[in-house]
């Protein structure tokens, strides 16, 4: 706090960014993002000359956002969220979804959604419309689409689509939104469509740099808009420019450059394209001013100025489970998630339960969803180790659940216009927009991982996975479909799951 405030007097219009700097700094995302982008600098501090100093402390991190979870505080979630919508009715529909047939399944959709053309449900993508999409184009890849129908986000009730091959994760995601829906819902907020370009700027007195660009952003910004006239004309654009002090962490030998960043609000778009084109279209104005080489210019998929975050209140009395008590499932949860701080193998396996519902949710509503994993395991990485995406509290008689990520999604373009399939995902939902699409998939994501710690915390992972794992072992081992329940049966008597049985099921069965 100290050198930044002594810096303050040389810093002029960028004052106030560097109190908003402080206060992320606070945060738990922040901390990571101090740590992470000052690893290697003690060990070459004493060849740093004083003027690197100076640069590093000014512009080595200039990430201004405040975190969202402080947003989303005990008063926010102890207070009802109002529902929207008349969705009471709708709601009960579900009751026992998952154990009608799928044909039943659509008839309910289609009562529920009178409008929604369903044949993109039964049909494949055709070879024309995937010709299109990508190159080399042969066929297409089908995998099981579903539904979560109880969340409950803001007051507002959303049947979720999730296209995932593995068993177990729409029933979980599914469980838990039931639970949450049943004690205040989801609460989620998100940051504006921030999306940041970087120019990388090479052979260049990096620190002479950095004053120029920032001493010339009023300029820089209005040539950068010049390269997204429509975003500008739609209430976007480019919103502010500033540079980045980079201290190599390799190669000792090698000199500090500058990375100028480009935060641009895309509006509804994800905005990959969007800011590929500024960062391209700007760079040699950037290079006029400064000199050097301009290097790679592209976006950055840790996208720290579009974040979304979901939390969720649950009273003790509402958590317990196979027989235990709420206390103590909260207390296991928690222990749990203390595992996947502690431990960087538990948090791949810990994330990886997030990823598992949003990825799920992102592919069935056509969302970059690599993109969505480079930035959220980027982001769990920040700080020199890798650590929980989620976080979990016990207060005042309540275990609170809480997800913040950066996450770039679209509600325009893309794929989103040629698949008949993502426009039926995006009816059903009601059209969100872009923001309320990041809040869907990061309340997916907080109550998948939260389904799968507390299975491990209390039972254990198996039991509940293999057994909706079995149908899949059913089949592999040639039971016929409509033997499938009963050979899962057989199977959880005899606690084996495995191709052998259920060949010996088949085998006595005839």
């Amino acid at each position: 706090t100290g050198s930044l405030q002594a810096t303050l007097p040389m810093m002029a219009s960028s004052a106030n960014a560097c109190m908003r700097h402080l206060r992320f700094c606070a945060t738990p995302v922040g901390r990571r993002f101090m740590s992470t982008s000052f690893k290697g600098v003690s060990t070459k501090a004493t060849k740093m000359s004083e003027s690197h100093r100076r640069a590093l402390s000014m512009y080595g991190t200039d990430v201004e956002e405040k975190s969202l979870n402080a947003l989303l505080g005990a008063a926010d979630l102890e207070q009802p969220a109002e529902m929207k919508e008349d969705s009471t009715g709708i709601r009960k529909k579900f009751s026992g979804f998952f154990r009608r047939p799928p044909q039943e399944r659509r008839e309910l959709l289609n009562e529920i959604f009178p409008e929604v053309d369903m044949e993109p449900l039964s049909s494949s993508l055709s070879m024309e419309i995937a010709d299109l999409m990508i190159e080399n184009a042969i066929g297409g890849v089908s995998i099981p689409l579903g539904v979560a129908p109880n969340f409950v986000i803001n007051g507002s009730h959303y049947i979720v689509p999730m296209a995932v091959e593995e068993p177990s994760v729409i029933a979980a995601a599914s469980s838990i939104a039931k639970l949450v829906s049943e004690n205040g819902g989801f609460k989620a907020k998100s940051t504006e469509n921030i999306m940041t370009s970087q120019v990388q700027l090479l052979d260049v007195d990096a620190d002479s740099a950095c004053k120029v660009i920032s001493e010339n952003r009023v300029e820089l910004i209005a040539a950068a808009n010049q390269f997204c006239q429509s975003s500008v004309n739609r209430g976007g654009g480019v919103r502010d420019i500033y540079p980045r002090f980079i201290l190599p962490r390799i190669d000792p030998s090698r000199n500090p450059y500058v990375v100028v960043h480009i935060d641009i609000d895309v509006c509804e778009a994800m905005g990959a394209n969007i800011v590929n084109t500024v960062a391209e279209g700007v760079a040699p104005r950037i290079a006029d001013l400064v000199g050097g080489r301009p290097a790679l210019r592209i976006l950055s998929n840790l996208c720290l100025k579009r974040r979304s975050a979901a939390a969720f209140r649950l009273p003790f009395d509402a958590l317990k489970w196979k027989g235990v008590e709420g206390e103590t499932v909260a207390e296991r949860v928690i222990e749990a998630y203390h595992f996947a701080e502690d431990d960087p193998y538990r948090a791949a396996t810990h994330n990886k339960g997030v990823m598992n519902g949003i990825d799920s949710a992102a592919i069935a509503m056509g969302q970059d969803w690599r993109a969505i994993e480079a930035s959220c395991h980027a982001a769990a990485a920040m700080g020199g180790s890798y650590g929980s995406m989620t976080k979990y509290t016990m207060e005042d008689g309540h275990l609170v659940g809480k997800l913040e990520m950066p996450m770039a999604c679209g509600s325009k373009g893309g794929a989103l216009t040629t698949h008949p399939l993502y426009k039926l995902t995006h009816k059903i939902l009601g059209y969100p927009d872009a923001q309320k699409i990041c809040q869907i998939l990061v309340a997916v994501g907080l109550a998948q991982n939260f389904a799968a710690i507390r299975a491990l915390a209390i039972e254990g992972i198996q039991k509940g996975h293999m057994n909706l794992h079995a149908r899949n072992i059913c089949l592999n081992a040639g039971v016929p479909n409509e033997l499938v329940d009963e050979c899962r049966e057989y199977m959880t008597l005899k606690k084996k799951w495995d191709t052998a049985t259920a060949e010996e099921f088949l085998s006595n069965h005839k």
